[in-house]
């Protein structure tokens, strides 16, 4: 059980924006006097551009799943809230914050454990939290996580959703270009298992997954003036069977970014690499 649970929160979805050839309508009940008329499909076109630009960013992160195991009759939840910076090209990474697993019949109770890491293209560190100690992980787990990171790249996420443009709702407030979906059926199961998929199978290449969405969330802002994307949350719910295993997630993630271009360089500590203990 905790195996699958560790893969699918790395395998949390990651989703882009949307377009289509209309612009975008105030939102209601607001005073929206900076009214911008571009059109979804332009807009899509800058944002993804800007994308394809991006050197570096910094994220805020804050999760929660809900996990039912009919097989044990119980509930899993898991919450998580990281702050992460991120450059892209060399890939350097570096996180902190807690998540917090509990179980319905009680046989986990909800503790927050602190969780810190660096990644780069050749380098994986994690704080185990209980022990008190670093662990460096090996160059299988590497390739594994460059394969993860590469599938999140935000061009990759702009180009797989393009066929999806016209299922997004758009409106502007005074800053933001604002996208919304509310979707589900076996359309948005085939664009969900295949991002899913991948990032399981780049950790576990037998893994064996069918899936259904029952519904599907997205709320995503883009900035007007540099036309980054500044906020994702998705909600969903999906009915998974993994190596026959049957279960319920339901999952609630919230992505508010920032500093974009900002974070020059990340470098591990000496210390760090010192202490380590390899896996």
């Amino acid at each position: 059980m905790k195996k699958w649970t560790t893969l699918l929160a790395v395998a949390t979805l990651a989703l882009g924006l949307a377009a289509c050839n209309e612009t975008a309508a105030p939102v209601k009940d607001t005073n929206v006097t900076e009214t911008s008329k571009l059109t979804l499909k332009e807009v899509y076109d800058k944002s993804l551009k800007v994308s394809e630009e991006l050197k570096s960013v910094k994220a805020k992160i804050d999760m929660k799943q809900t996990m039912h195991l009919p097989a044990q009759d119980m509930n899993l939840d898991l919450s998580s809230l990281m702050d992460m910076e991120y450059v892209i090209e060399p890939m350097q990474m570096h996180q902190t914050g807690t998540t917090s697993m509990k179980s319905s019949d009680g046989s986990m109770e909800a503790q927050d454990i602190e969780i810190e890491s660096y990644i780069t293209k050749d380098a994986f560190y994690m704080y185990e939290a209980q022990s008190g100690q670093w662990m460096k992980f090996p160059k299988e787990m590497m390739d594994q996580l460059m394969n993860t990171t590469n599938q999140s790249n935000p061009t990759n996420q702009l180009k797989i959703i393009e066929s999806y443009l016209d299922d997004f709702t758009f409106e502007q407030d005074n800053d933001n270009y604002i996208l919304t979906l509310q979707a589900s059926g076996e359309k948005f199961t085939d664009l969900v298992k295949t991002e899913m998929e991948d990032a399981l199978k780049s950790i576990d290449d037998e893994v064996n997954m069918d899936m259904t969405i029952n519904s599907i969330n997205y709320l995503i802002h883009i900035d007007k003036k540099s036309f980054h994307t500044n906020k994702v949350d998705v909600v969903f719910d999906m009915d998974m069977t993994i190596n026959g295993e049957k279960r319920n997630i339901k999952q609630n993630v919230k992505s508010d970014f920032s500093n974009f271009n900002e974070v020059n360089e990340i470098v591990i500590p000496q210390e760090v690499i010192d202490n380590a203990v390899s896996i």
